[in-house]
């Protein structure tokens, strides 16, 4: 009886790291590689810097205003990247997807530079960079509370060449409050929560053995 115990307790701690796999955006082989790469440790509205992105990457024209034309873009991009990548899956990307944006965004507000460093491209990383110097020079702080992230859909997706691009919408509840270095701020009440729309486009070389997307673009909806 205690024998069929432990083979069911390992089969039950199997299924569990298989799931959580799944949740961070693992690929479905064995490899055990993630498709974003996790760091190593673990009444303002703020904008991140890089918005809007003017060299950004050529975008394919859609009708925004139309859902369904959108949508369509979408999967037809899905399928073309799928093309290229079969182990490509939307729901394990968008997991991952989810977690990052909220990663960046903690990473941006705390200026952890170490972990913007895994998840951004060099050219993204040094706006952000920018932005966290100039506001450690103006003696200021930032804390940013993610309340929660309500949607993440993937608005458009495609190859260029050999890279994916995969453009997601997040809309999410946050609150911002930046604060003066040594300042003590008057407390007249919580600070509000803010709804936040924020349009981010993820690239990934489907030729390279690193399976990990990085952040290529931000940007706010016109």
């Amino acid at each position: 009886m205690q024998y069929f115990d432990v083979i069911l307790l390992a089969l039950l701690a199997a299924f569990v790291l298989y799931r959580l796999g799944r949740v961070l955006g693992r690929r479905p082989d064995d490899s055990g590689s993630r498709m974003f790469r996790r760091p190593g440790r673990d009444d303002n509205v703020v904008s991140l810097p890089g918005r809007p992105v003017r060299n950004a990457l050529p975008r394919r024209a859609a009708k925004k205003s139309e859902t369904g034309d959108e949508e369509a873009l979408a999967a037809a991009g899905v399928a073309e990247i799928r093309m290229q990548d079969p182990t490509f899956d939307v729901q394990d990307f968008l997991a991952g997807a989810r977690a990052a944006y909220e990663m960046v965004v903690t990473a941006f507000a705390k200026g952890d530079r170490d972990t913007l460093k895994r998840l951004l491209t060099r050219d993204v990383l040094e706006s952000f960079s920018r932005a966290i110097a100039e506001r450690e020079e103006r003696g200021e702080t930032l804390e940013t509370t993610i309340v929660g992230v309500r949607t993440a859909d993937v608005t458009d997706a495609r190859m260029a060449g050999r890279i994916a691009e995969v453009t997601v919408k997040f809309v999410s509840d946050i609150i911002n409050v930046v604060r003066k270095t040594g300042v003590v701020a008057d407390s007249p009440g919580a600070p509000p929560v803010k709804e936040v729309t924020d349009i981010w486009t993820f690239v990934r070389d489907v030729r390279s053995g690193d399976p990990n997307w990085a952040l290529a673009e931000t940007h706010s909806p016109t």
